[in-house]
């Protein structure tokens, strides 16, 4: 089987499960969006940090992950913390953002100081993924996941692309040598394009504010994937795991997700 015919079967699959938990209800995605979390603790300490599932730091990033997940999801409910999760979700990506920008690749201070306090990526991981379930707590959470989904998944196909067809100007070679400018802009414009026509017919109303919300997220969706790419070179690995056939590591799919992931439930909260 080829490395393409891997990635459709793997997509398909990862689909699938989806659909089936959300089938099964608010319960049913809760728990999917609980395991994915727990993965990604995992793959960032064991497969991108290089610690030991047997080390202490391993343990206690799980079980602050898994109590923190459990109290706001089943036990509080957001009932008073909302807000709080998601101003803290913004503020951990305005971080990520500044070590985008800010910090040399040769430097490696940020993930160095990760790597050392180990037994945080548990909150590290939570606080994302907090701003993700949220939206299963909405009244209408199934079309606010699919939404996510099309405006996510459509900026990472409009910059294959159009990066592939029509540009060849690298973005940031550095980072990531096959992203290109031009992949940028058809990324961003195919999911204002696609997550635009979505919101009108779900909610029969399209206005400035979402629109150029829509165009933040875009751009936001693609810095979240600098950020991993940032990560990964630093760290010196390749995926993040290969835990997904074609596709590489649980993080390697979703880190633009968790990262728009309080941003879009800002939009979602103030504006639909």
């Amino acid at each position: 089987m080829t490395n393409t015919q891997q990635r459709i079967v793997s997509a398909v699959a990862l689909l699938a499960l989806f659909l089936i938990c959300m089938l099964l209800g608010k319960l049913g995605m809760l728990f999917l969006v609980g395991l994915t979390g727990l993965i990604l603790v995992d793959e960032i300490n064991h497969s991108m940090f290089k610690i030991s599932r047997t080390h202490f730091s391993y343990y206690v990033s799980l079980v602050t992950y898994l109590a923190g997940y459990v109290f706001f999801n089943f036990i509080d409910e957001f009932n008073i913390y909302e807000a709080l999760i998601l101003n803290a979700g913004m503020t951990l990506s305005s971080v990520l953002i500044l070590y985008l920008f800010m910090e040399k690749m040769e430097s490696k201070f940020f993930v160095n100081t990760m790597r050392k306090n180990a037994y945080l990526t548990g909150f590290y991981v939570l606080i994302p993924i907090l701003c993700f379930s949220v939206l299963i707590h909405q009244k209408h959470w199934m079309i606010y996941l699919f939404l996510i989904l099309v405006l996510n998944s459509s900026v990472d196909i409009g910059a294959w692309f159009f990066g592939k067809n029509f540009g060849e100007q690298k973005l940031w070679p550095k980072i990531s040598p096959n992203k290109t400018r031009f992949g940028l802009f058809g990324g961003v414009s195919s999911s204002v394009v696609l997550s635009g026509i979505f919101i009108y017919l779900a909610f029969g109303n399209i206005n400035f504010p979402i629109f150029f919300s829509l165009i933040a997220l875009g751009l936001l969706a693609q810095i979240g994937d600098l950020i991993e790419s940032k990560m990964k070179r630093q760290l010196e690995v390749k995926d993040s795991s290969n835990l997904i056939p074609g596709h590489g590591g649980i993080y390697d799919r979703i880190d633009s997700l968790v990262f728009i992931a309080p941003f879009f439930a800002v939009m979602v909260r103030d504006l639909l």
